[in-house]
């Protein structure tokens, strides 16, 4: 299994816009690091005004001498379930970029950031694990329209990728349409596309208390198409290097093997003022794993 390093933890905020070469500037942090490869993320406006065809090709070819792969390419959106056809038309316009943009990268893979119910409020931002919680959803609220929305919205994304020879992975947080193994059984059903995959991330499923384990066998290896490595303490801290929380990435990394998982896994620390430290410690602990040291 190749490990990577997402671009995004190297950054104050996920979402920063590039700069001039601050990609390729990370690139040679994530291979002085060991890193077989590195994962990169695009906005609307990243992909309007940095993510050009010529700087594509730019950092592919930088990445290339430094011996990375690029993996995956976020697709950051929340426009999915929105009724408004208008609003979901323009996102499609711009996942076309994203899919453009993936190819002269050499990227394989666009990983989907997915929405909540359409018209939660939700609880304030940084409440405690005690407090009580609502999303606050309005009265006449349709979970059938609203899955059906973003299902037909992330179908057609699917089959522009696939005309890009691209595969699109489903990162399923919680909170979201699609939080848990149960319901990314049904997306997978309901898009059923060849292309089309979820993107497991170890925390996400720890904070909602959800068997990492468990998980990988109920999709199987061919359901998912990357994986997410970051560890949590399933309470309050849910973006830790992992081999510092409560997931046991033994047992997770051989639940893939024995699935036959074939993919790439990228060790997402964000947020975090020492990037390069945690990304060395997590990148350590998989790496004795896979070893045999551990």
């Amino acid at each position: 299994m190749k490990i990577y390093s997402v671009a995004w933890g190297w950054t104050p905020i996920p979402e920063d816009m590039p700069e001039g070469d601050s990609l390729m500037r990370i690139a040679d942090e994530v291979a002085a690091l060991g890193f077989d490869g590195i994962d990169y993320l695009s906005t609307f406006e990243s992909l309007d005004g940095y993510f050009t065809a010529g700087r594509c090709r730019e950092i592919r070819e930088h990445c290339a001498g430094l011996g990375l792969g690029i993996g995956g390419f976020v697709f950051q959106s929340s426009c999915w379930n929105n009724p408004d056809p208008a609003v979901t038309g323009g996102q499609l316009e711009y996942f076309r970029k994203c899919a453009a943009a993936a190819v002269e990268l050499g990227a394989g893979t666009i990983s989907c950031i997915i929405p909540g119910p359409y018209g939660a409020r939700g609880t304030r931002a940084g409440a405690s694990p005690s407090e009580p919680r609502s999303l606050k959803l309005p009265a006449d609220y349709s979970w059938q329209q609203d899955w059906d929305r973003f299902v037909g919205s992330l179908t057609q994304a699917v089959d522009i990728a696939a005309d890009h020879g691209l595969a699109v992975a489903l990162e399923c947080f919680p909170g979201s349409l699609c939080s848990t193994p149960h319901a990314m059984l049904q997306v997978l059903r309901d898009v059923g596309r060849p292309n089309f995959g979820i993107q497991l991330d170890t925390a996400h499923l720890m904070n909602q208390h959800i068997d990492v384990e468990t998980a990988v066998y109920m999709l199987g290896g061919q359901n998912i198409r990357n994986v997410h490595l970051k560890d949590s303490d399933g309470l309050t801290r849910g973006n830790l290097p992992p081999g510092s929380g409560l997931i046991d990435y033994v047992a997770f990394l051989a639940a893939l093997e024995n699935v036959g998982y074939a993919g790439n896994a990228s060790i997402e620390v964000e947020f975090t003022d020492n990037p390069r430290r945690y990304m060395k410690q997590g990148l350590g602990h998989i790496r004795q794993i896979l070893d045999g040291t551990l």
